[in-house]
């Protein structure tokens, strides 16, 4: 088999078992319901083995890839590995106490739009032309859409799936009309022709530099970062709790890996007056969106919604690394993303588990008292908190080490100085939550759920974030640039998802 199409193996799984799981989950039996969970696990199984395979077997310079600063089967293996553990942080979802949703129990169109959503994921590394970018970025997003609508019955979800569905309709024009900026200025849609076009035109075009912009503002939806952020807390808190953690993950993945792709084209040049824009707009947009993430998380009770705007902060962290550049920058935000999604699946995991006052604790007062009643339960959920921190000996810490040293090393000391603000300012929250675990009182009779794969997940979460600590090799060195970065000539590449046979010229 050609070594281009071994790389797509793992998507194809994921899809083909998508379409399997969708179907199955119309089953009036609920026999046949059930299997769609297992179905998903072997699935994501199955790709995760097979993306290490390809990381330890396939040499480097056969892969095809977009941006010569991050190893496309790394993003395939890490929406594969997160994935496996939402699956089973959601195997009990949607609620089985929810009595106003005819066997809401076991829904298979729950874990089949999970797997086209983790299956865009996993494509978006291995796309090269602005066509496939669109549709991988839409099929993270879609499937995303119908989770949140009915993930729950209640009107809040349904809510929140409208205000997600046309706020992500209008990024995605915007960033469309970003793509066809940059075909007009370079008059191809394909990375390798519009890299080659950068490189022979060290002066970015106002065109071309218009059309980057609007592209990187629309893609800025799917990270959650300002000005395309207010979506967040409501979407968060109106989904069921595994369809947050999906949301925590799958979309913000997509989007820092589209903006690598997309920043990869003029090789993360800023010199000159089109980089230093590029430059200082990514500067503005990490400095205002970690600010406004964690000043607004200060002012909130509800657990989801204060992770909400953890999550905008925590995208306002992974942004420094990109204006700190390739090789450093880049490798220090593609770890923190994973970090980041360990050690959050970690507590929405826990959150999951503790049933609450309705499918799963939302509230502060869902969690008081819990150390007494579920100490390990509490212990786990504190252990990934303090790694969203950046406490010292858990992978948290490290990661925003990682992005301060790409800061210093690049003369960005004073956006090192504002992450180091903004972390403190942080923790005020997340120990809000710790506190009401440990030192208040329970004020709800605690309804634990007994599945073993939602402990499992909790568990695995809570153990990577300590070990990966002491052990970074796995979460960085997997990371293995593809390419050669030292030349900024980008050498000649086959296409992996075939552009449009069109040719770019007809398309007037």
């Amino acid at each position: 088999m050609d070594v281009q199409l071994q790389h797509l193996i793992p998507e194809a799984i994921l899809l083909a078992m998508a379409c399997i799981v969708t179907l199955l989950g119309l089953s009036p039996k609920d026999s046949m319901r059930k299997l769609t969970q297992l179905l998903a696990a072997l699935a994501l199984l199955a790709s995760l083995i097979l993306s290490i395979g390809h990381l330890v077997t396939l040499s480097p310079c056969h892969l095809v890839t977009p941006s010569p600063f991050f190893n496309p089967d790394y993003i395939t293996l890490l929406a594969c590995g997160i994935g496996l553990l939402t699956v089973f942080a959601a195997w009990d979802m949607p609620s089985k106490s929810d009595p106003s949703v005819a066997d809401s129990h076991y829904r298979g169109e729950f874990f089949g739009m999970m797997l086209f959503s983790l299956a865009g994921v996993a494509m978006i590394g291995k796309v090269n032309d602005l066509v496939w970018l669109f549709i991988a970025l839409e099929l993270v997003s879609i499937p995303t859409y119908i989770l949140v609508a009915t993930g729950r019955s209640q009107a809040v979800a349904q809510e929140a799936g409208v205000k997600y569905f046309f706020l992500g309709a209008l990024a995605a024009a915007i960033f469309v009309f970003g793509f066809s900026y940059l075909y007009g200025a370079t008059g191809s849609t394909r990375f390798v022709d519009i890299a080659v076009w950068f490189k022979a035109n060290s002066t970015m075009t106002p065109l071309a530099m218009i059309g980057l912009i609007m592209a990187i503002v629309g893609v800025s939806y799917k990270i959650a970062a300002v000005p395309l952020h207010f979506y967040t807390p409501d979407v968060y808190q109106g989904a069921a709790t595994p369809v947050t953690a999906l949301l925590a993950f799958a979309p913000k993945t997509a989007g820092f890996v589209a903006i690598i792709s997309l920043l990869s084209l003029f090789h993360f040049n800023f010199s000159g007056p089109s980089g230093s824009s590029i430059l200082s707009l990514l500067t503005v947009m990490s400095v205002v969106t970690m600010s406004v993430g964690n000043v607004l998380a200060l002012l909130q009770r509800n657990i989801k919604r204060i992770l909400a705007y953890s999550s905008i902060a925590h995208s306002g962290y992974m942004l420094v690394g990109l204006v700190a550049g390739p090789n450093a920058g880049v490798d220090a935000t593609l770890f923190y993303l994973a970090s980041y999604a360990i050690m959050n699946l970690g507590v929405f995991a826990v959150l999951i588990y503790l049933q609450g006052k309705a499918d799963t604790a939302e509230d502060l007062d869902d969690l008081s008292g819990v150390a007494r009643e579920h100490p390990l339960a509490a212990l786990l959920m504190a252990v990934c908190l303090f790694s969203l921190i950046g406490m010292p000996l858990t992978v948290g810490f490290l990661g925003k080490l990682y992005l301060l040293v790409a800061a210093l090393s690049t003369g960005h000391t004073i956006l090192a100085v504002i992450l180091v603000i903004n972390a403190a300012v942080a923790a005020a929250y997340y120990l809000r939550i710790i506190a009401a675990m440990y030192l208040r009182e329970p004020l709800y009779p605690f309804a634990t759920r007994s599945s073993v794969p939602i402990k499992a997940a909790a568990i695995i979460c809570s153990l990577a974030v300590v070990v990966f600590f002491f052990v970074p090799g796995p979460l960085s060195q997997a990371n293995a640039r593809s390419l050669d970065t030292t030349t900024m000539t980008p050498p000649p590449m086959r296409t992996i998802l075939p552009a449009p046979t069109q040719p770019a010229s007809s398309l007037e």
